[in-house]
């Protein structure tokens, strides 16, 4: 008699950790979680090299602006007016536009853009519109391009309505400042040099920068994990880290799991993850320890970003400090609110 397919993976899973001395403990299936599993919401069309992306607009009569961030779980939310109507965004650097959802858009035209995919796999075939203005605070756009896509999952697993995704382009002419311990995401205008339009009165002193490469469709950030130099996509949109399932055994072995979680993304579909604490994670000298993580396979997501994907930053890693991303300085930043031990 063949074991049940669940069996069999567990199985194999166990041998794989096994293997690479992941520390570790199997719950029972009737354990796994179902309203406190994480989600991680992006979405991106595949393949994103052949796509034209065209920067949006951002349009307002303000040189500095802060926009208040809403929490639902562990997503960050921003109040819009989408023409007229009124909800929440899932602040998503993870997704590289303007997403909106179905459920509040079916009289808006569309037309096939493609199959897309997310950390889970692919979500289908998703729509694509225009929306004729989006008002956030005292930032707008007009006539902006949008994929559309049923989001209705992840309002019924957060409980509260979700208008669609604002996604990395729409902001990345900004120096963006994202405060979410304070629940506050800073818009800045810049020069061409990178320079703030209206500086501060008093310069923030970052505790650590790296350079980035601005023409990825994602932010790429370079972090240490068990010796190793990864690869991490900051995603807002992720309510965990993220560790590649396929790492060196240095890497897996510095993680600590504790249960199984399903793993929810943009679309319907729902992956069975190995859930835990990250270990050994490091900017530089400086140690960042006891941010919680999933291992899993993010090989969908490096297909769509054209760029090898080792892990995910996401809410666990945007508590720790206040980060700062200009992309014509090519910087990085962030200033750690407690200043880890080294």
């Amino acid at each position: 008699m063949k074991p049940a397919p669940g069996l069999f993976h567990r199985c194999l899973l166990l041998l794989l950790f096994l293997a690479v001395g992941i520390s570790f403990s199997f719950v029972p299936s009737s354990q796994v979680g179902k309203a406190d599993d994480p989600l991680i919401i992006n979405l991106s069309l595949l393949p994103i090299k052949n796509i034209n992306i065209v920067d949006p607009e951002a349009l307002g009569d303000f040189n500095s602006l802060t926009i208040p961030l809403k929490r639902a779980g562990r997503l960050l939310l921003i109040e819009a007016v989408i023409d007229g109507e009124t909800g929440n965004l899932v602040f998503d650097t993870g997704a590289t536009g303007l997403v909106l959802n179905k459920t509040y858009f079916r009289s808006h035209a569309t037309f096939d853009n493609g199959s897309s995919n997310g950390i889970t796999g692919s979500t289908g075939n998703i729509g694509c519109t225009f929306a004729k203005e989006i008002r956030i605070s005292d930032l707008y756009y007009r006539n902006i391009k949008a994929d559309m896509v049923d989001l209705s999952h992840i309002e019924n697993r957060r409980g509260f309505k979700v208008i669609g995704l604002l996604g990395f382009n729409m902001i990345k002419s900004f120096e963006i400042v994202i405060d979410a311990t304070h629940n506050e995401l800073q818009l800045h205008r810049i020069d061409r040099k990178g320079n703030r339009v209206q500086p501060e009165e008093v310069e923030t002193v970052q505790d650590y920068t790296q350079k980035i490469n601005p023409w990825r469709p994602v932010l790429i950030i370079k972090g240490m994990v068990g010796g190793k130099s990864l690869n991490f996509c900051l995603d807002t949109g992720a309510e965990t880290n993220v560790i590649s399932s396929r790492s060196p055994k240095t890497v897996l072995s510095t993680i600590s799991i504790t249960r199984r979680a399903g793993l929810g993304g943009a679309g319907q579909a729902t992956n069975e993850v190995l859930f835990g604490t990250m270990n050994d994670f490091m900017l530089d000298k400086t140690p960042i320890r006891d941010m919680e993580t999933i291992v899993t396979n993010p090989d969908a997501l490096s297909e769509v970003y054209g760029v090898i994907i080792d892990g995910m930053l996401g809410y666990n890693f945007l508590v720790k400090g206040i980060i700062t991303i200009n992309l014509t300085k090519k910087q990085f930043g962030i200033r750690y609110l407690n200043q880890p031990a080294s």
